[in-house]
């Protein structure tokens, strides 16, 4: 019984944490870079791309952490080394914020996934 309500604990903090950081992830990337990305054509397709792939990596680890998870990292991954190398690799905090908001939610759902199995 304890095990169960450790990995629900895990499995709420990842669903209300991975809300949170994506949404504020969606206010910044509408704010502040849409504009940007909307001028260069040869990077909107990229880049949009891998937000679509975070998002289903999100949807999907609602029901299958473990996949879920591994797609959020991988594709949190991928979208801050895209978007640090599109910026020139002069800004870094640009690959923070388009990775940690995938990468960390991508964490705790295998974290909540490892304490069930």
């Amino acid at each position: 019984m304890a095990e169960q309500t450790v990995n629900k604990g895990w499995q709420l903090a990842a669903r209300i944490l991975s809300v949170i950081l994506i949404a504020g992830f969606l206010y910044y990337f509408v704010t502040n870079e849409y504009m940007r990305l909307e001028n260069m054509s040869i990077e909107t397709g990229p880049i949009y791309f891998m937000i679509f792939s975070v998002f289903i990596g999100f949807l999907v680890s609602w029901f299958f952490e473990m996949i879920g998870g591994l797609v959020l990292i991988v594709g949190g991954l991928a979208l801050g080394v895209y978007a640090f190398l599109s910026t020139g690799g002069d800004n870094p905090m640009t690959a923070v914020v388009y990775t940690v908001p995938f990468v960390v939610p991508g964490f705790l759902f295998l974290i909540s996934w490892f304490q069930r199995s």
